[in-house]
């Protein structure tokens, strides 16, 4: 029998979306004790965005629902509610959180950074669909989340125990949609590189595109093999182990002057 584990649950797309709740349901049903911390309103887009004034909360029955950031509800679940989880779990998002830029532009991923940075083994967890719209016309319901709530619940014992991935601070998962999912391996990957941006300016302003959900969603990418877009590319459950703090680039001296 899995050992019970206490788990601080958040998100960024709000404590009624589909995606938490799904989480929240299996991790219990899994036998941890689960106490929801999140967002009272989506949060998208926050990354590690701290709120320095004071917060708004309302105590509900499902959970602790903070007027927020993602960061600011595992501040509050840790510092204000005096909670030490065993492991700090986030999401599950609405779409996926892939590439190395985007772990500081992602409020999901920045919820387990926020975690990590406060000693706390942290797991973040996204689901990607082929029909996702990065454009945000795109409404996901809650069983498309299953297989990424029981990603993470097959992960998290031995993840927190140090089994599996014990270098890692946190864990960044996407996995895909229940629907396109034929039990799909789970690898270990890195963010990739990879990045393209477009930009012109119209008579309207400057059109922005970010050719990078444009590759993904056309399953045509030059990622290499072992990063995380090349496997959900493959509806693969894509499974990055990263650490905290940044590192210092190699070659410099701290503490020398320039």
């Amino acid at each position: 029998m899995t050992e019970s584990l206490s788990v601080l649950l958040t998100n960024d797309d709000g404590i009624d979306a589909p995606g938490i709740r799904a989480l929240r349901d299996r991790l219990a049903d899994a036998g941890h004790d689960v106490t929801v911390v999140a967002p009272a309103a989506e949060q998208s887009g926050t990354g590690q965005t701290r709120t320095f004034e004071t917060l708004d909360y309302d105590d509900r029955e499902d959970g602790y629902a903070v007027h927020g950031t993602p960061a600011d509800c595992v501040a509050v679940a840790v510092a204000a509610l005096d909670f030490t989880p065993d492991v700090v779990v986030s999401g599950c998002n609405d779409g996926p959180n892939l590439g190395a830029h985007i772990l500081a532009r992602s409020g999901t991923v920045g919820a387990a950074m926020e975690a990590s940075f406060l000693g706390l083994p942290a797991v973040a967890v996204s689901m990607y669909d082929w029909e996702f719209d990065p454009a945000g016309d795109w409404e996901p319901t809650y069983d498309q989340f299953h297989t990424s709530a029981d990603a993470v619940a097959d992960i998290l014992p031995d993840f927190v125990a140090g089994n599996v991935l014990p270098t890692a601070d946190y864990l960044s998962i996407n996995a895909p949609a229940t629907e396109y999912a034929d039990d799909p391996v789970k690898r270990v990957t890195r963010p990739t590189e990879e990045y393209e941006l477009r930009a012109e300016f119209t008579e309207a302003g400057v059109d922005v595109e970010d050719r990078f959900w444009h590759e993904f969603l056309d399953r045509d990418v030059p990622d290499p093999a072992g990063t995380d877009r090349h496997a959900c590319v493959d509806n693969e459950i894509s499974v990055s182990p990263l650490t905290v703090p940044h590192s210092v680039a190699d070659g410099a001296t701290p503490g020398g002057l320039l």
